[in-house]
Parts: C-alpha cells; sequence; structure tokens
C-alpha cells in the first residue's frame, strides 16, 4: 500500500469516525468566527471513571510501598544504601499524580476533567507492569546522561562485580539538565535499558499517515518502486534511535546496555504498515516488545519480588574466602563486647568503639557467612597471629583459636558453643557456623573455561604490586574463584580496577564467571 493509499485509508477509517474536538490533532481548519460551536461539543464531565483511575493509582502505590519493603529487607544490613531507593524517582510521580487526580475530582473547575483524561497514571501504570516482568532490577525512572558524548564511554548504573552495585558515572548535575533522559526500567544488572510507550496502533498510524502528507509522495507507481518508507520524522522512531545512542555512549561491565521499547498497546499482525514500522525500529539494534509478545502483568508475591530485585547476597559461593581484615574483626573485642573509651585510646580506636555502637559488626558479618564453609590462607593466619600474640587479650586469644586451631577434640557444635559464649552478640552467631576456618592454599591452574583462565591471569598479575597477606588472600580468591569477605574497601577498588582493565586487555566481558566471583565487602 502507498503512502498516498495510507492516508485516504487513515482519513477514512479514523478521522470521520471520532469527535470532532480529535480533529484538532491534525490541525484541522478553524470554524468561522461568526460560526456558533457551543452546541456542537459538551465539555467533558466527571465521571465515576475518575474514582476507578484514583483507585488503580493507590493500588499501584500500595504495591510500590510493599516493593520497598522488600528493598529494605534484602539490603538490611548491607553496606550499600543507595539500592533501597531504587523506586523513589518512580513512586515521587505516582504520589504527584494521586494528589492531581484528588484534587481535581473534588474541584469545580471546568477544566478538571480534561487534567483527568490526561493523567499520567496508565503510563506509570504500564511501566509498573513492565517492571514486574523485569529481574535484577538497578533503577526505575532512573536519569541518565543522553550525550553528546568523548571517546570513553561512561560508566552506567548496574552491578559491576560480584554483586555490588554502582551508582555509574553520569554526574547527577549532568542529569538533571537538558543533556539526560529518563530510563524508565534499568535491570538485567545494568545490561538492559526499558522506555515505555503507551501509544495505541491508532496513534502510530496517524503519525505516519502525517509524515507521508508532509513528504508529499506520490501515486506514481514508478516512484514508489524499491523506495523503502522513510520513518526517522516519527516520533516513535526518534524514540528509539535516540535510546540506542545514549546506550551506546554507556557501558557495565565492559558491554553497552541493551535498549528496549516496550509498546503494550501496540498490536503486531493487524496493520502491514505497523508491522513494517517496527521491523525497521528493531533493525536498528533496539529490542522491541509489542503488547501481544509482552507477558501480562503479574500479581505481586514474595516469589515475584525476589525474582526483581533477588538481593545482594544471592551468588556467595559455597566456600568463603575470609580476608584478614574479617578475621580480626571476628576476634576482637571491640566488635563482640561494649567497651567503654579510655583517655589512652587513639583517635581510631574511640571511632571505631563509637561505630560499633551504633553498627555492631558480628551480626552483619555472621549473616553474611551462615553456615558456608570457610576458608582463609596460611599468610593471613600468620598477619593475624602476629596481632593476637603482640596485644591480644585473653578472649581474643581464645576467640583466635576456637576460629582457627585444628583441634580435633571439639567438635563443630562446641566450637560454636563456646564462641558464641564469649560475645554480646550471641543471639546473631548462627548455630550452623562452620568452625574451625579450614587453611588453604591458592591453586591458579583450576579454571575449566579459557575465557576465565586469560581474565583471571590479568587479574593476579595485577594483585602482585600488593603487600602480604593482601596479595595471598585475594589471589586465591580469584585463583579458585571464592567469594572473599572483608571489610577493606580500598581493595575492592582495586579489584574492580583489575577487572576493569582485564576485561579490555584479555577482549572478555567482564560478565563471566570470572567477574562475578571477585570479591565482596559486608
Amino acid at each position: 500500500m502507498h503512502w498516498s493509499s495510507l492516508c485516504t485509508y487513515f482519513i477514512t477509517n479514523f478521522i470521520f469516525s471520532v469527535p470532532s474536538r480529535a480533529c484538532l490533532v491534525i490541525e484541522m481548519p478553524a470554524a468561522a468566527e461568526d460560526e456558533d460551536t457551543s452546541d456542537n461539543e459538551i465539555p467533558p464531565s466527571i465521571g465515576p471513571e475518575s474514582k476507578v483511575l484514583l483507585a488503580r493509582a493507590k493500588e499501584l502505590r500500595a504495591e510500590l510501598e510493599q516493593f520497598a519493603c522488600h528493598l529494605a529487607d534484602v539490603y538490611k544490613g548491607y553496606f550499600q544504601e543507595f539500592p533501597k531507593q531504587m523506586h523513589q524517582s518512580f513512586y515521587h510521580d505516582v504520589e504527584v499524580e494521586i494528589a492531581n487526580l484528588e484534587n481535581d475530582i473534588n474541584s469545580e473547575d471546568p477544566l478538571s476533567a480534561h487534567r483527568i483524561s490526561s493523567s499520567n497514571i496508565p503510563y506509570l501504570q504500564a511501566v509498573w507492569n513492565a517492571t514486574k516482568n523485569s529481574k535484577d532490577i538497578v533503577k526505575l525512572r532512573h536519569p541518565v546522561f543522553s550525550g553528546p558524548f568523548g571517546k570513553r564511554r561512561i560508566l552506567a548504573p548496574g552491578i559491576r562485580i560480584k554483586d555490588i552495585m554502582s551508582q555509574g558515572g553520569s554526574e547527577p548535575k549532568r542529569n538533571q539538565n537538558s543533556h539526560s533522559t529518563r530510563i524508565d526500567i534499568i535491570c538485567d544488572g545494568g545490561l538492559s535499558w526499558y522506555k515505555i510507550s503507551t501509544i495505541t496502533n491508532r496513534r502510530l498510524l496517524f503519525d505516519m499517515a502525517k509524515e507521508a502528507v508532509y513528504f508529499g509522495d506520490s501515486d506514481d507507481d514508478d516512484s514508489a518502486d524499491g523506495a523503502a518508507p522513510d520513518f526517522s520524522d516519527i516520533p516513535l522512531m526518534k524514540l528509539a534511535v535516540h535510546l540506542k545512542t545514549i546506550a551506546q555512549g554507556h557501558q557495565i561491565r565492559n558491554l553497552c546496555p541493551t535498549p528496549c521499547l516496550a509498546l503494550p498497546r501496540i498490536v503486531e499482525g493487524e496493520h502491514v504498515q505497523i508491522d513494517s514500522f517496527i521491523k525497521v525500529c528493531r533493525d536498528t539494534g533496539v529490542k522491541v516488545f509489542c503488547g501481544n509478545s509482552a507477558n501480562s502483568s503479574r500479581p505481586l508475591s514474595e516469589s515475584l519480588l525476589h525474582e526483581m530485585v533477588p538481593g545482594p547476597m544471592r551468588d556467595l559461593t559455597t566456600e568463603l574466602n575470609i580476608d584478614t581484615s574479617i578475621l580480626v574483626a571476628l576476634i576482637s573485642d571491640i566488635s563482640h563486647s561494649q567497651l567503654t573509651i579510655q583517655p589512652w585510646f587513639g583517635q581510631s580506636q574511640q571511632d571505631h568503639i563509637n561505630l560499633e555502637s551504633r553498627e555492631p559488626l558480628i551480626p552483619r558479618v555472621c549473616s553474611l557467612l551462615g553456615n558456608h564453609t570457610l576458608v582463609c590462607t596460611k599468610e593471613a593466619v600468620r598477619s593475624l597471629a602476629r596481632i593476637v600474640h603482640t596485644m591480644g587479650t585473653n578472649d581474643e586469644n581464645a576467640r583466635a583459636h576456637l576460629l582457627l586451631a585444628p583441634n580435633d577434640e571439639a567438635t563443630r557444635e562446641q566450637r560454636v558453643d563456646e564462641f558464641r559464649a564469649l560475645s554480646i552478640h550471641s543471639d546473631s552467631i548462627p548455630t550452623c557456623l562452620q568452625l574451625p576456618i579450614r587453611i588453604v592454599e591458592p591453586d591458579f591452574d583450576t579454571r575449566d573455561n579459557e575465557n576465565d583462565r586469560q581474565l583471571y591471569g590479568c587479574v593476579l598479575d595485577g594483585l602482585h604490586v600488593l603487600e602480604q597477606p593482601g596479595r595471598s588472600v585475594f589471589s586465591c580468591g580469584v585463583a579458585k574463584g571464592l567469594t572473599t569477605v572483608t571489610s577493606n574497601i580500598s581493595m575492592w577498588w582495586l579489584l574492580t580496577l583489575l577487572l576493569s582493565i582485564a576485561s579490555l586487555t584479555s577482549g572478555y566481558s567482564s560478565n563471566t564467571q570470572a567477574g562475578k566471583s571477585v570479591g565482596r565487602v559486608p
């Protein structure tokens, strides 16, 4: 069907079948000045559908509040706070719409009905329905820098290594100006970006017909032979191209996010012109999901919430590699008792005691260790032994012995009971704690995957600059593919940097198992 035929088809089937006000969308000629149109237009009135819309909005808000409770639960005690706020921008948008609806429903302003009919709630509901079909969500309604981009790509928000989330490199100030675009859903750990559009088949046909008229298409069959339709000026195509451009300007785990366009009210297979448009849109590199291919809205449940945001502790390895900083925390009197600050205490010791009184470390560490098998390196044990023998108290020596001494006469249960008796946080120390911690040495030839071996090799080369025991501890975790539990944030940043460099130099994405099992900070 030629473009001129499409225009005729659209005008015949749509424009003449809608009320006169809808014709204003395509700028139909205005009525003559002396023409009385008051009898022809009936102002919209506030009917029961307005209250239905308000009820939908409040139901959406209630589900978002349930989502917020889930975030607070799975990130409780976690060292990163900002993942708990991943929904706040979206929640604020819903709150604003509810306040506006409540004001307009109770208002006598004749324009209230118009404002209600243009409410953003249907769009926000579509975003939330798509959110409930997403996994590993990072942000909702989040602004990202939209260019112009330099030679280096910007770090995108998402999970970088082993479930450690990054807010990305788009500075807030840049996101608040005109050079920013809101991404409705950032999910799959940051690897997928979704924009939602509630455009309908009818509206899309209208846009295509309007642009065809502007292009001055001819009825001449010969002029149209082999000429592909130009969709570049259609708003939805502009959105798809823009989404692709900004995604290519960002990276997460050495990959550009995949741009996705969800069109829940577009139905494929009904109009050849729409199917042709969707195909061209997909050819740009954007994934397009239409209403007849997208999943339907799912009822919110506990299991669904854990699919949407599994939490930061879902991929811990069976064995955990324990860093010296955690060994010290596990035996320290500061962690296990209420110490009174003395005049001779140094400033760092005083700060540590004050921090411990506000945020006890033992409950957080022990909830992470759970019933995992615990290992550490000989260098880590030697370092702890020097500390304990030099300045350790009797209780600290006793805890160190329970944690590490390979005494076969004491059962695991006996060790745990004695360890709990030496702590004011005994209720937070699980009875399934696997004691003693087993001492191991790094094995650098255990990787089965060639990509992982090369990536690990690059990271291990970088770790040689470290002093002991850090070199031994983190090399062991990398070589064995274990989660390394540490409270040393500087080491985590170093590992992140090494992983990024290794990914670039080896040619492999840090989205491999190697990239997911380097380290963790409780």
